[in-house]
């Protein structure tokens, strides 16, 4: 292929039509053109539909193309019409230094800015709520200015500030996707694309005529296309998902006729008055063109009034005049109810051809509408209008990157589709709490920042690219949200480490959260209230060690000097607490010898009813010796012997026909662990002593498992003193 020719094609619904242009010295010309109508209704509305189909129509086009040149032919333009086209307006400057000389690349690059801001715009509205892709097709600016002042060319001028009023145009990644896959099917690489609007106004209305406010309709099969002029530029893009194809189907529909051959009977109905045709039914037919035209008239009003409604929604008025343009308007009737429906004269409403292309020679064999768009988009890549791309690869995805973003490593991932969000880490929610009324915050982890490689090696976002680079994407790791334990968070208390009857005994700061008792190893919760002291004053650690009787009943002393209950400790202070004096003091039956059992048990032997049920009292007396005190009689036996001595009193009582009953003697310890109680026949007992008397399981469960240990709601340990009444608590956590 010659570097001074390009190749340009119209993949349009019903056909195919390509040429070859070339910069001569004579101008433009078309050395090379050729059409081929689909053989299958392979596109409909303008989209590609089957991919492998349209290919085939392609390949076709270009190698009889080939055969006329002599040459291969390996890239080319294409224009796409798209019935999900999406026109942004949007506003750019920049600002100059040193009054130079604005240049063609200045200028250049305020309208490529101008493209990426549009394209912004889209991404952050539409493109979120439809789920889609969109990729900038062209663009057209709609005027210029210097230093806020509207001019019509800024090359060669001097200011402080350029600016530009841009509208560009986007199609979804499918549309364009879908032009690729044909492309590449039929051996060729896509050089340049274009909306077909863009392309047709490129050579029908030239920037001559922009001064008018011109409507141009390019009707093809499925879709018509429309593009608005004023104030010398282009002002509106347009779509309507209706066109030629409409009123073919009519005729299909009306004369029970298949699709291509209602495509012949709409092309004769205007060339002949009576049109012979043949039925799906194999019945030989011959209607009145005029009868024809009746039975479409509806249908041709229908597209014309839906073409109308689109230019009065994108013009605010009606155009002073219509191009009608495209193989489509050739529809019957269509340009004579476009002019009634805008209130125009029909002389303002017009269909041009080839003819209206005065610049371009050659080909005059390629004539008549549907011949303005090929030769518009060859036009529209000869003077580098069009779109060029580079392929790049993303994370092992290749990306066709437009050329109208400056081509960073940023718009890759964009195209890529890439979430900007994953480029910097999200930090960790942080944890607040209270810690007796003072505010205290611990703070999530940062995170990791995405890594982003370059052919292997680092680097940052807006780092230029090239054709079939390969880009590697790592996304940012987010911070991990605060945790942590109470110890975390409480200043370093040092241990009160005192003796307890030669026991050492470490006193452990009381701590709540949210009015909960609570330890060192409990987690946070966020917006907790904590509060914690150090009990230091004697009857404080007493409550802790588990001395829950009356202490006021108890001996004191601190390293031997008898104290009160509100004495502070010391560390290393020695408590000694002596078991509290003592009246009475319940036994069990175990803890009378058998013969004093039994001689008490022979007092009553064959007199039942002398003491079922009634409470009998032993006690000491004065003389050092055991006296029964009943309801009935006195401290003697019937017979008035002496009972056996005793050294402490005995609370008991008598049933028929059972033993004596007698209280719990001081060598047996109940305590209660998770709920369950346990009976334990010894006192002065550490928390360990228990292990054995339980049912727990004491291997732990999973890796990183600790047991937790509390007596009487308080965090404990192994050597923790144990005493009757006790709860305690065993659990196994993470």
């Amino acid at each position: 292929m010659k570097e001074t020719s390009i190749f340009a094609l119209d993949i349009g619904t019903r056909s195919v039509i390509g040429v070859v242009m070339e910069q001569t010295m004579k101008g433009l010309e078309i050395i090379a053109s050729e059409s081929m109508e689909h053989k299958h209704q392979a596109m409909i509305d303008g989209q590609i539909h089957d991919i492998e189909q349209v290919a085939l129509v392609v390949k076709a086009v270009k190698d009889k193309l080939e055969a006329k040149l002599g040459y291969e032919l390996k890239q080319v333009a294409v224009a796409a019409a798209g019935r999900a086209l999406k026109t942004v307006r949007t506003q750019v400057s920049q600002e100059l230094e040193d009054f130079d000389e604005i240049k063609y690349d200045d200028v250049l690059r305020l309208e490529l800015q101008g493209v990426q801001m549009a394209q912004t715009e889209l991404i952050a509205g539409e493109i979120q709520e439809e789920n889609l892709v969109y990729n900038c097709v062209g663009y057209s600016v709609v005027n210029y200015a210097l230093d806020g002042a509207k001019i019509r060319n800024l090359v060669g001028q001097k200011g402080r500030e350029i600016s530009a009023d841009i509208i560009a145009t986007f199609l979804p990644r499918v549309v364009v996707d879908s032009l690729f896959a044909v492309l590449q099917r039929a051996g060729l690489e896509m050089m340049s694309l274009t909306l077909e609007p863009i392309a047709a106004s490129t050579v029908v209305v030239p920037p001559s005529m922009r001064q008018l406010n011109i409507a141009l309709v390019d009707v093809g099969a499925g879709t018509s296309d429309i593009a608005l002029t004023s104030d010398g530029s282009i002002i509106g893009y347009g779509m309507v998902p209706m066109a030629g194809d409409e009123i073919t189907d009519a005729i299909s529909h009306l004369y029970l006729v298949d699709f291509y051959q209602a495509e012949i009977i709409k092309r004769q109905v205007l060339e002949v008055a009576e049109v012979e045709f043949e039925d799906v039914l194999g019945n030989s037919c011959k209607v009145k063109s005029v009868e024809i035209l009746e039975g479409i008239e509806e249908t041709v009003n229908d597209l014309a009034k839906q073409i109308c409604d689109k230019i009065i929604s994108l013009n605010r008025k009606p155009p002073q005049a219509v191009i009608c343009i495209g193989g489509g308007s050739l529809t019957p009737m269509l340009k004579e109810k476009i002019a009634d429906y805008l209130n125009l004269t029909p002389q303002r409403v017009a269909v041009r051809g080839r003819d209206a292309i005065r610049e371009v020679l050659g080909a005059q064999n390629l004539a008549g509408p549907e011949a303005v768009t090929p030769i518009g988009i060859a036009v529209t890549a000869l003077e580098n209008r069009g779109l060029g791309f580079a392929k790049v690869t993303v994370n092992g995805k290749e990306i066709r990157l437009f050329e109208v973003n400056k081509g960073t490593v940023g718009d890759a991932l964009l195209a890529a589709g890439i979430d900007m969000k994953k480029l910097m880490p999200r930090l960790g929610l942080a944890l607040t709490v209270t810690v007796n009324g003072k505010l205290e915050i611990i703070k999530g982890t940062r995170g990791k920042p995405a890594v982003i490689k370059l052919n292997g090696q680092e680097v940052s976002i807006d780092t230029p690219i090239r054709h079939n680079d390969v880009i590697e994407f790592i996304p940012a790791e987010d911070g991990q949200d605060a945790t942590g334990k109470i110890k975390d968070i409480l200043p370093n208390l040092m241990p009160l480490r005192i003796g307890i009857n030669d026991r050492l005994f470490e006193v452990k700061p009381v701590i709540t959260m949210n009015n909960e008792l609570a330890d060192m190893e409990t987690d946070l919760i966020d917006n907790s209230r904590i509060t914690y002291h150090m009990p230091c004053t004697v009857g404080e650690v007493l409550e802790q060690a588990g001395y829950t009787d009356d202490l006021s009943l108890y001996e004191i002393t601190v390293n031997g000097e008898s104290v009160d209950l509100l004495y502070e400790l010391s560390y290393g202070d020695n408590l000694e607490v002596n078991k509290p004096v003592q009246a009475e003091r319940a036994l069990n039956p175990e803890d009378i010898p058998e013969r004093q059992l039994g001689q008490i048990k022979g007092q009553y032997d064959g007199q039942p009813d002398s003491l079922a049920g009634q409470d009998v009292d032993l006690t000491a007396g004065d003389t050092g010796q055991e006296e029964i005190n009943a309801s009935k009689g006195n401290s003697a036996g019937q017979d008035g012997q002496e009972l056996p001595l005793l050294q402490e009193r005995l609370n008991f009582s008598v049933n028929e026909g059972d033993k004596p009953t007698v209280g719990m003697p001081p060598e047996q310890t109940i305590v209660y662990v998770n709920d369950k109680q346990i009976l334990i026949p010894r006192n002065n007992l550490i928390l360990t002593d228990i292990f054995t008397k339980i049912d727990f399981p004491f291997t732990p469960p999973g890796p990183g498992a600790r047991l937790r240990m509390k007596v009487n709601g308080y965090a404990a340990e192994f050597t923790t003193p144990i005493k009757t009444g006790d709860r305690v608590e065993l659990e196994w956590y993470s």
